[in-house]
């Protein structure tokens, strides 16, 4: 396993002007300061509307782990999984190891131990050297024991991403093993191009005869059995975002020059964007720049955030796509419906605060979108894939996500049904049943019953910065970015 640094607190913060964050954060005196995986953004308390010191998942689990011992095996699994779908993958394998040890018989444990140390066999690498080509640009390579990486990243980067690759990989098969679901494990290194520019990453679709996906984040390519994304920071709205910022800041550092050179008893008239135009002295000046310095920092961790959110979220959806291929979840092409592939995929998603949140979480994304789709949509258009195959349309995706989060937290049983319903051997005696025939006989008849379960237990969910938040959501904190 793949050791790495965890913060134990990531408290929920909301800014006075705006934005919300779930990050480690230290008070000293006036000040606070965030941490984004390992990069600090220090604040004045008046900048922050609200602080709640909240656990993280690994602060969180040190303290269930305590009240494990002399507990039952199943007991002891319940509380394992619940780290495993919070992210925290070595805490979950290691307390599956000492239930294995003290309890061999345990079924799904013996399961996920056998597919740990099936993880731990010697991988080699793919031929790579004809789809690295293809890629029209030059890259470089990082590996890990299941993935190889070409990238144009710096190498601290390029290794982030194989640490999380890596992540998704054994919680990937953990989570299919505890539910039955026997898979193979990768015996060559999973191929995953990550390009710097999305032009780039766009005319390798073109070139490659995928032109209808240039509009997406992230590409599973099927023939040359690797998966595709670019760097968020090249996208046009990171881009805008970014430059205005730094417009902002030569703004304010031209306006700081002349303020040096003002009198000391001086006063000068300013007017900077987004401010009323007053007349000012030093004092009253230099108080003015640290207030909109701290909130350019403000915006640059949020925009930073969000970065985050979507380029590992991107990386850790695709990288299920290609171990769905890989291991045997999807026996052929067509053997899911294409919103349970989708899916599925987005159920790994989920990045808070710089760091991955694990299995099935509320989406701080996808679940804003999902708000938008009014009124909440129908089943039967979906478990179809009416809107499915044109590249990527938001609203669709994210009834993907919606349904397959809903199906595995309240039909868990029902929907490994519908798995293995899909994977069964095609009795070619007989006519094919649709994917929307399998469907109903894994969850029953009632569909409208079930599209009422569905809704209501969306209308419910809530991330962790919604629960606490001192007021709802703004309408430019709920702005798609899609």
């Amino acid at each position: 396993m793949l050791a790495t640094s965890v913060a134990l607190r990531a408290d929920l913060i909301y800014f006075r002007n705006g934005g919300r964050i779930q990050a480690p954060a230290v008070a000293e005196g006036s000040t606070v300061t965030i941490d984004l995986v390992g990069e600090t953004f220090t604040f004045q308390a008046e900048d922050i509307e609200s602080r709640i010191p909240d656990p993280s998942p690994a602060q969180e689990w040190a303290a269930r782990r305590k009240l494990l011992e002399g507990k039952p095996a199943a007991e002891r699994f319940v509380e394992a999984w619940w780290a495993l779908e919070n992210g925290l993958v070595d805490e979950a394998v290691e307390e599956l190891e000492r239930i294995h040890r003290l309890a061999p018989e345990h079924e799904p444990t013996r399961r996920m131990i056998q597919a740990v140390d099936k993880l731990k066999a010697p991988c080699d690498d793919p031929d790579f050297e004809a789809f690295q080509t293809s890629l029209g640009v030059a890259s470089r390579i990082e590996r890990g024991p299941h993935v190889l990486l070409l990238h144009q990243h710096p190498e601290a980067e390029a290794a982030e991403r194989v640490a999380l690759l890596e992540r998704v990989t054994t919680a990937y098969h953990l989570m299919f093993a505890g539910s039955g679901v026997p898979l193979r494990t990768p015996s060559r290194r999973l191929m995953f191009a990550w390009f710097a520019d999305r032009l780039d990453y766009q005319a390798f679709l073109k070139n490659q005869e995928a032109a209808p996906f240039a509009s997406t984040r992230g590409y599973y390519h099927p023939t040359w059995n690797a998966v595709l994304a670019y760097d968020a920071r090249s996208s046009e709205l990171q881009r805008q975002d970014r430059a205005g910022l730094a417009g902002r800041r030569d703004e304010l550092q031209a306006f700081r020059r002349t303020l040096e050179r003002l009198p000391a008893r001086g006063r000068l008239r300013v007017a900077l964007a987004g401010e009323r135009p007053r007349m000012v002295g030093r004092a009253e000046g230099g108080a003015l720049i640290d207030r909109l310095d701290r909130d350019v920092r403000r915006s640059e961790l949020l925009l930073e955030a969000e970065r985050r959110a979507y380029d590992d979220g991107m990386a850790a959806h695709e990288m299920v796509h290609l171990l769905a291929a890989d291991s045997g979840l999807l026996p052929r092409h067509d053997a899911f419906p294409i919103w349970l592939q989708e899916g599925l995929a987005m159920q790994f998603e989920v990045v808070r605060g710089g760091r991955w949140a694990g299995i099935g979480r509320p989406h701080d994304i996808r679940l804003n979108d999902w708000r938008r789709i009014q009124p909440p949509p129908p089943m039967d258009p979906l478990i179809r894939d009416r809107g499915f195959g044109q590249g990527y349309r938001r609203d669709p995706y994210v009834q993907a996500w919606a349904l397959v989060y809903f199906l595995r937290a309240r039909r868990g049983d029902q929907f490994v049904k519908f798995l293995d319903l899909l994977r069964s051997p095609r009795d070619h005696s007989e006519p094919a049943a649709s994917h929307a025939e399998l469907f109903s006989r894994a969850f029953g008849d009632d569909l409208g019953g079930l599209e009422m379960d569905w809704h209501a237990f969306l209308n419910e969910a809530r991330t962790p910065l919604e629960r606490r938040a001192p007021h709802p959501t703004t309408a430019e904190e709920m702005r798609s970015r899609e």
